[in-house]
């Protein structure tokens, strides 16, 4: 599964509902797949402190198998753009979940315009 950023943001938000099922994905064998630009995304709020950053980037490290853009990812990334006008921040996001070939866990309904995608919305 590709994990979007409003889904981690959810979880270090604390909600309850969308810990209980990450928790229960991160005690399976599937990976859980994190775009580098969700990253970017969740460590970009101006109010985290240190604490709260090293915190992030432990919790990510140990739970997600970190996907970078690659060549590959931006070519798609572009042609989603370009396709159902997403912003690209989120085509980049739908392009790791389709070149990865994994369901893309969203709460985002923009991302329904992708016809290709395959969504779980917890």
């Amino acid at each position: 599964m590709t994990i979007d950023s409003n889904i981690l943001i959810a979880y270090f938000n604390a909600d309850r509902e969308l810990r209980t099922v990450l928790n229960k994905w991160k005690a399976t064998s599937q990976p859980l797949l994190v775009s580098t630009i969700s990253i970017a995304e969740v460590l970009s709020f101006t109010n985290l402190t240190t604490h709260d950053i090293k915190r992030i980037e432990v919790f990510l490290e140990q739970h997600f198998l970190n996907v970078h853009v690659d060549s590959v990812i931006a070519r798609e990334a572009g042609r989603i753009r370009r396709r159902y006008g997403l912003k690209l921040p989120d085509a980049i996001i739908a392009a790791t979940a389709l070149v990865t070939r994994t369901p893309l866990v969203t709460r985002d309904d923009d991302f329904a315009k992708v016809n290709e995608l395959e969504l779980i919305v917890p």
